[in-house]
């Protein structure tokens, strides 16, 4: 009996410390995520006198919704927050559909090249975007799908020249092909989800005369209420954050990210000569503008956290 008292004892004492041991590393990893945004609120509602006393580290002695008002202005965020919101929404939907069909494609139809063709989605993983700015770049300045413009100004004799930068289509068409930002992960999550559902739907619904199409409209996709929803929120937010290749094709466009790199380069000329102010001021208008950057997706994780983290563990990412 005290033998197995003392076992007990041994293994109360042994979770008591894991427990604990877990406490404190999940913890630190939580100071360590939330640290900066926790620091960015505090500095976008810190008056100026804050900022020079040493004693103010994370709660401002005092609160102002200066630097806010200012960063909705310099950010132009009335018109800036629409257009982002369109643009995000519209690349999003095209970029989960397009997807979610040729992650359903390679998961469940075997042919010859389809792991090639795998294998060339995860190269666009792999390779960094900045390598192909240039050669999209010049093919949205001088747009000739399958060279039918060139074919026309030939028979004509006339110089037609499609420019689609700074225009949304640059986003969209690459969105519906299947190439938007970073969709070979969209499409590998599509791939393990589709991957990890049983024939027997696809057999069934075979058997009552549904076609390879309808099976996959009215059968697979209404199962992958999990697989969409991750891909979603991901698009969203990568979309959402994106500027290497906002600024590039869309550089006259106002946009949140445009806006906010605008101010970090005009930061400067803005404190001093605008506001008649010190340039070191201007961290405080700046992360008032980060804090109107970001808001809009932290907002969406808060409602939707529980439901991501879900998603996340029944789509198959991680098989």
């Amino acid at each position: 009996m005290k033998e197995n008292s003392k076992k007990r004892l041994v293994r109360r004492a042994g979770g008591a410390v894991l427990a604990l041991y877990r406490f404190f590393i999940l913890a630190g990893f939580s100071v360590i995520i939330l640290y900066p945004v926790l620091y960015a609120v505090s500095l976008a509602v810190r008056p100026a006198q804050d900022l020079y006393d040493p004693l103010v580290i994370l709660i401002p002695r005092h609160f102002t919704w200066d630097n806010i008002k200012n960063a909705l202005s310099y950010l132009n965020y009335a018109e800036a927050f629409p257009n982002s919101l369109v643009l995000v929404i519209v690349s999003t939907f095209l970029q989960v559909c397009s997807c979610a069909l040729v992650g359903y494609g390679l998961a469940r139809y075997k042919f010859r090249g389809s792991k090639l063709i795998f294998a060339m989605v995860i190269l666009t993983i792999v390779v960094p975007p900045q390598t192909t700015i240039i050669p999209n770049y010049m093919s949205f300045r001088y747009f000739d799908p399958l060279g039918l413009v060139s074919l026309w100004n030939l028979i004509t004799g006339q110089s037609v020249n499609l420019n689609l930068i700074n225009n949304n289509l640059s986003f969209y068409l690459p969105a519906v092909l299947g190439m938007g930002i970073r969709s070979g992960i969209i499409i590998f999550i599509f791939r393990q989800f589709f991957r990890g559902m049983p024939k027997d739907l696809e057999e069934a619904a075979y058997i009552d005369g549904c076609g390879p199409v309808w099976c996959f409209f009215r059968i697979m996709l209404p199962n992958a209420s999990a697989g969409l929803l991750t891909a979603t929120l991901f698009s969203v937010v990568w979309y959402w954050n994106d500027y290497v290749y906002t600024s590039n094709y869309l550089g006259a466009t106002h946009t949140v990210m445009n806006e906010l790199y605008r101010l970090y380069d005009n930061i400067g000329h803005i404190m001093e000569y605008d506001m008649n102010t010190s340039p070191y001021e201007g961290i405080l208008l700046l992360q008032a503008g980060v804090l109107l950057a970001i808001l809009p997706p932290l907002i969406m994780y808060i409602f939707l956290q529980r439901y991501f983290v879900e998603s996340v563990e029944r789509s198959g990412i991680v098989g």
